[in-house]
């Protein structure tokens, strides 16, 4: 079962500077080979060529990534499409005919990635705008955001989204009637460097998840009850470990703490938690499991 948790995205730093859109009809032709021009010093380098190598973003034919230039919402829709890997779409109504970004809005509306979201391709996108996008995508993978909080939302007029992965900072009013004050105003226009920032960390994070599951469903699938014993294999992993405690009558805790096999008595257990733990960085990617 995976956590449910209002996923923030940072939405940061880059200079805005004119608009632009989409203009290729094959975007995501190799480009590994391509001299980097324009981004070798930006903040976003990272994210960058993190983004293009995974094809979730592309180079322009220049070799360009244009790294300060606004992004539109087809730009947005395909990026997640490609972050999310979605194979699958539905017929869409009244699309620009011919649009280059047509068959991943199609996946886009069957996933939810566009919903009570106006369809409008060429549109370039505000921060907040875009936040919507990043929360619809990530309802299916991370139960971003209960109806309430929708409600909460429309009700606001800006959302500031801080660094962090299992929090939103909301300071309504701090921004005032939309008036632009700084670079991390939600109604300036976002950039190609931000969407990189947050396309590398989404897709970072549905990697995790599955790598997690994959290791939680091969624990889950060795473990076997005899007599109040339980018996098990804790897998290893060069990226996870894996967090067992065992809850005992009397408020006591047993922690599971090897690799390989194990044995435990649970004449006494009530209950035996789970979590899938990233290693190695200050915030973990985890899931947790209540056997």
């Amino acid at each position: 079962m995976r956590k449910s948790f209002f996923l923030t995205i940072l939405l940061a730093t880059a200079v805005v500077v004119g608009g632009g859109v989409g203009e290729a009809a094959s975007v995501f032709a190799a480009q590994t080979n391509m001299a980097a021009r324009d981004y070798q010093n930006h903040v976003h380098k990272e994210d960058i060529e993190y983004a293009v190598k995974s094809q979730l973003m592309w180079l322009f034919p220049d070799g360009n990534f244009r790294p300060n230039q606004t992004i539109t919402q087809a730009d947005l829709v395909v990026g997640l499409v490609q972050v999310k890997g979605l194979k699958e779409g539905e017929a869409i109504k009244d699309f620009p005919v011919g649009h280059w970004a047509k068959s991943y809005y199609e996946r886009a509306v069957k996933d939810g990635i566009l919903k009570d979201v106006a369809v409008e391709p060429n549109k370039v996108l505000t921060r907040e705008e875009a936040a919507y996008l990043l929360i619809n995508a990530w309802e299916s993978v991370r139960l971003t955001r209960t109806k309430k909080d929708s409600e909460d939302h429309k009700n606001r007029s800006q959302i500031v989204y801080a660094v962090a992965t299992q929090m939103a900072v909301v300071k309504p009013g701090e921004f005032p009637n939309g008036e632009k004050t700084n670079l991390y105003d939600s109604k300036s226009l976002m950039t190609r460097g931000e969407a990189a920032y947050s396309f590398h960390q989404l897709h970072i994070d549905l990697t995790g998840i599955n790598e997690s599951e994959k290791l939680y469903s091969q624990f889950r699938s060795g473990l076997k009850l005899t007599n109040k014993t339980l018996s098990g294999d804790i897998p290893s992993s060069d990226k996870y470990f894996l967090e067992i405690k065992l809850f005992l009558k009397g408020s006591k805790v047993k922690d599971i703490k090897q690799i390989g096999m194990f044995t435990v008595d649970v004449t006494e257990a009530e209950r035996m938690d789970v979590r899938v733990v990233y290693k190695g960085k200050g915030v973990c990617q985890e899931i947790c499991v209540t056997l």
